[in-house]
């Protein structure tokens, strides 16, 4: 015997069948009218965009940074000072400006 497609369902089913169900159906019909609703917005990979970069203005970079050895030894060599390797760069600094304010208060 076949079973025609009208025959109404007669048995009941479980709870947590029935919420599930009824959430598919929720969300069936929540994507139908996402779909319907949906708006079509042009991609923007294919889109152009010009962006103007501001100029740039360089300038020097002030170096406020303290001498390095080899700068100081350098100092050093210039204005006679003999240096000892022992020394650290506090007292390599000390015995430069000492030398260059003697020079420079002998020449005034």
């Amino acid at each position: 015997m076949i079973k025609s497609a009208a025959i109404v369902k007669t048995k009941a089913l479980a709870p947590w069948k029935e919420l599930r169900l009824q959430k598919r159906k929720l969300k069936k019909s929540q994507a139908v009218e996402r779909k319907a609703t949906k708006q079509v917005r042009p991609s923007p990979i294919g889109r152009r965009v010009h962006v103007e970069v501001p100029e740039v203005i360089e300038e020097p970079i002030k170096d406020d940074s303290p001498p390095t050895r080899a700068e100081m030894l350098q100092q050093a060599e210039a204005i006679g000072l003999k240096v000892d390797n022992r020394w650290s760069d506090a007292r390599l600094v000390k015995h430069i400006e000492e030398l260059q304010w003697a020079t420079q208060n002998d020449n005034s």
